[in-house]
């Protein structure tokens, strides 16, 4: 098995959702039950909808060029780490899956963490390879914030169909997750889980 510098990050995010699963089985979460808890997880699968999408497509801007070339077209002309910032909106998705403020609050800084971490890792790699170009783009292009004027789509990209399917199987997992999420919160509203703690 190949290991990347995302790896660590990779499985800690695995690690992570793991725990909020099980959280979400075995706890009573008193934010929204009945309709408008059914209208938070509809939110929440919104949000992972969109970040799916978005992944999905600003995939096809970075896939086989990441460490290739200075990547600043589509997304990547409005904000330097688009992928970050659609997950960490997956994560929002998540968190107001659950139904509980305590869950989403401690997703979205868990997450802001990491994302906050592994863009300064980016920055440093892309500074070191591309230097006074990577200086000028970031001194352009916001790390988070986007700068709607600078999307641009070219005419035609060179598309690698191996690397676009790898981001379609990852937008199908952040889907699959919101599946698991709402199973885990019906297990635990039918009383099939044990319920370990009470979460606003």
């Amino acid at each position: 098995m190949t290991t990347s510098r995302s790896t660590p990050r990779l499985r800690l995010t695995a690690l992570l959702l793991l725990g909020l699963l099980v959280l979400v089985a075995t706890s009573q979460r008193t934010l929204a039950t009945g309709l408008p808890g059914l209208l938070l997880q509809l939110g929440g699968l919104a949000c992972i909808a969109c970040a799916a999408l978005g992944r999905a497509w600003t995939s096809v801007f970075i896939a086989g060029r990441k460490d290739a070339e200075l990547v600043q077209a589509g997304p990547y002309g409005s904000l330097r780490h688009p992928l970050y910032a659609l997950s960490l909106l997956g994560m929002l998705g998540a968190g107001l899956t659950t139904r509980s403020i305590t869950l989403t609050l401690a997703l979205l800084a868990a997450f802001a963490a990491i994302y906050a971490r592994a863009a300064r890792g980016e920055d440093r790699f892309l500074h070191g390879a591309y230097g006074a170009a990577f200086e000028r783009y970031a001194r352009e292009v916001r790390a988070f914030v986007p700068r709607w004027s600078g999307y641009a789509v070219p005419e035609a990209l060179d598309v690698r169909p191996r690397l676009l399917w790898k981001a379609f199987l990852d937008a199908g997992t952040l889907l699959g997750y919101w599946v698991l999420l709402v199973l885990a919160d019906a297990l635990q509203l039918a009383s099939v889980a044990p319920t370990w703690i009470t979460l606003p």
